[in-house]
């Protein structure tokens, strides 16, 4: 029988880290910076040509 032990690899922990890493930073970001901003579906503002045509700048 193989000797099977409970201990995760080096490469899978460092892999996990990184990603708990990635994940908290861009919860951080999002507290930080995207309370302040705009939501996407807001009119875009009068001065523009797609507001007073009503077609999509393509």
């Amino acid at each position: 029988m193989a000797d099977e032990s409970p201990v995760l690899p080096t490469s899978r922990i460092a892999r996990w880290v990184a990603i708990g890493v990635a994940i908290a930073f861009t919860v951080a970001l999002y507290f930080r910076e995207g309370l302040h901003l705009q939501p996407l579906t807001n009119a875009p503002p009068a001065s523009s040509p797609a507001a007073q045509t009503g077609q999509p700048d393509n």
